[in-house]
């Protein structure tokens, strides 16, 4: 377990990531958002060998999704085979008393049934940068080629207008590729970019602001969502019990 407590009767969040904690690239990141909880942090990967990892790699037709090792290596794994890891990891959040979970993956994940209420950086991403781009044309950057179909496919659903999407890997790409990726799709008409993966981060946002490209990151956009929504579950909370 990795986290952070204030020894208080404040309420705890649980952040899973898909790939290892502790997530040293994200936390630093985040911090300021997690300021009102206490928090602790497991991995869907955490207690797997090389071998045990090895066999999450997606199979035929399976869905891609990629996260980070606590080497910083890149980690590509199957939505579908990655289940009974992530649920090992909610479950560990459970053990250590968190009022609520949140899973660090922007993509569609699989997990069964929860002792706490199971929030998803997905959900509560996609929620606020639709909200934000409002009629607007949305541009996304998601990790990896393969998974530019689905990537399209689910946002266009959902807004019912085209979006414009390229691909560049949060984990391994320089700053000028992320500007690169930024630029191509702010050429097709995107008037704001949602970097569409948890591994990107508040640098690689500031690195398309001096391109004068705006865009939102996954893992600020979730981390603020979920806090505010176990804290006004807290509050109502209390307010029931000092209600009598």
């Amino acid at each position: 377990m990795h986290g952070a407590t204030g020894g208080g009767t404040r309420p705890r969040l649980g952040l899973v990531t898909i790939g290892q904690a502790p997530r040293t690239d994200l936390i630093p990141d985040v911090e300021a958002a997690l300021s009102g909880v206490d928090w602790v942090e497991h991995g869907a990967l955490d207690l797997l060998d090389e071998e045990g990892i090895a066999r999450l790699e997606p199979r035929d037709g399976e869905r891609t999704l990629v996260s980070r090792l606590r080497d910083g290596s890149r980690v590509r794994l199957g939505a579908t085979s990655i289940a009974p890891a992530l649920d090992d990891a909610i479950r560990r959040c459970v053990a250590d008393r968190c009022a609520a979970v949140l899973v660090l993956c922007t993509g569609r994940v699989e997990h069964g049934p929860a002792a706490v209420p199971v929030l998803h950086a997905e959900d509560l991403a996609h929620d606020l940068v639709a909200g934000l781009v409002d009629t607007g044309r949305l541009g996304v950057l998601c990790p990896v080629p393969e998974q530019l179909t689905d990537i399209r496919e689910r946002w266009e659903g959902r807004l019912g207008r085209p979006v414009v999407a390229a691909a560049v890997d949060p984990y391994t790409a320089g700053p000028d590729e992320v500007a690169a990726a930024g630029r191509e799709v702010a050429a097709g008409g995107a008037e704001l970019v949602f970097l569409d993966c948890i591994g990107y981060t508040g640098q690689q946002r500031d690195v398309l602001a001096a391109e004068g490209v705006r865009a939102e990151t996954a893992r600020h956009l979730a981390v603020a969502g979920a806090v505010d929504r176990v804290l006004s579950r807290s509050h109502a909370d209390h307010a029931r019990v000092a209600g009598g």
